[in-house]
Parts: structure tokens; sequence; C-alpha cells
């Protein structure tokens, strides 16, 4: 007997107060982004209850809200922001770098690369 669509699994993130992201489909094909849709004022609650829920250090805030915009939409940060959040030049070249249209995904730091030769067995090629 295969599940119907209102028996399949979910999975409660306990983050969220939005029915779109509370109950996340573990089957679905498409990823949920509960950010999708949150004005400023929301965004600005959700990360500052993430931050205390989870006890992360203050020093983190920033890049945690850089993260938090950038999850919410990629041109977060093409024009200024009213709250004065900017990218640094290294954190545009970085997000660059992943994006798959303009990045190399070839391009890996020195260390995965070491490491995946380190772990490697012997007599097969690491490329």
């Amino acid at each position: 007997m295969a599940l119907e669509a209102a028996d399949e699994p979910k999975v409660s993130s306990g983050l969220y107060d939005n029915d779109d992201a509370a109950s996340i489909n573990i089957n679905s094909k498409k990823l949920v982004n509960p950010f999708v849709g949150k004005t400023h004022e929301e965004m600005d609650d959700l990360i500052t209850r993430f931050m205390e829920k989870t006890r992360i250090d203050g020093i983190y805030d920033e890049h945690i809200r850089k993260g938090a915009y950038l999850a919410q939409d990629q041109s977060a940060f093409d024009d200024l922001r009213e709250d004065a959040l900017t990218l640094k030049p290294e954190e545009r070249s970085a997000l660059r770098m992943e994006d798959p249209k303009t990045g190399n995904k070839w391009n890996q730091p020195w260390i995965l690369v070491r490491d995946r030769r380190l772990t490697q067995e012997p007599g097969t090629d690491a490329s």
C-alpha cells in the first residue's frame, strides 16, 4: 500500500512557527526554505530566538545574521541595507566561488585535497 500525501512522515524543526516550515516532509524532493516571505522584523526575531535558544556566542551574531539573510534571498546584500549589514570583499568572493554559475567546483581548499590523499588507498589515483 503506497503512502498517501497526508500519511507521509513529517519532521518538526522546532524553530519555526509557520506551518510551511514547522513540519518538513522528509520524503519531499524539494527543500523547504523557512525564511521565504518573512519580513525584516520577523527575520530579526527568528535570528534572535535562534541565538538565544542555541546559546551561540554573541561574537557570531553578525555571521549568523548574514547567513540567514542570504538563505532568505541570495541578493540580500546587492543593495544598501537598512540594518547596515554588509558583506566584506572576501565574503563576496567566497560566495561567487560557491555559485555554480560563476564558481569552480574543482577549486578546493588545500587541506581537503591533502586529507583526501592521506585517506586514499595505496595504488589509487586521487584525481
